[in-house]
């Protein structure tokens, strides 16, 4: 792994110890796009928590941009909270419900 040759990102310096919005993922891969690197490491070290919501803008950004990512130094809790966003079936089809008649008594 040649990580000299690469962008390196180290996240709590963009994103603070904890990610809560998709908004400040949002702004960091706004950032990531403009880089010339096609290869970009993303250093997790020090990012303790990221939500839900946070996890699944990072995933469907990252999946996005036409990038090669490189994810260092995620601790168990981060891993998994993108792994159980990244498993979320996405393309689920809403069950369609039966009309319902109402009656006045």
């Amino acid at each position: 792994l040649t990580l000299h040759k690469m962008k390196r990102v180290i996240l709590h310096r963009e994103l603070g110890h904890n990610v809560a919005t998709r908004n400040v993922v949002s702004i960091l891969f706004s950032k990531i796009e403009k880089y010339k690197s096609k290869e970009v490491v993303l250093d997790f070290d020090k990012i303790d928590f990221i939500s839900r919501s946070g996890a699944a803008e990072y995933t469907k950004l990252k999946n996005t941009i036409k990038k090669k990512f490189i994810e260092i130094n995620q601790s168990k809790d981060v891993k998994k909270m993108l792994e159980v966003v990244a498993n979320q079936k996405h393309d689920k089809p809403y069950k369609e419900l039966p009309p319902v008649r109402i009656s006045t008594i």
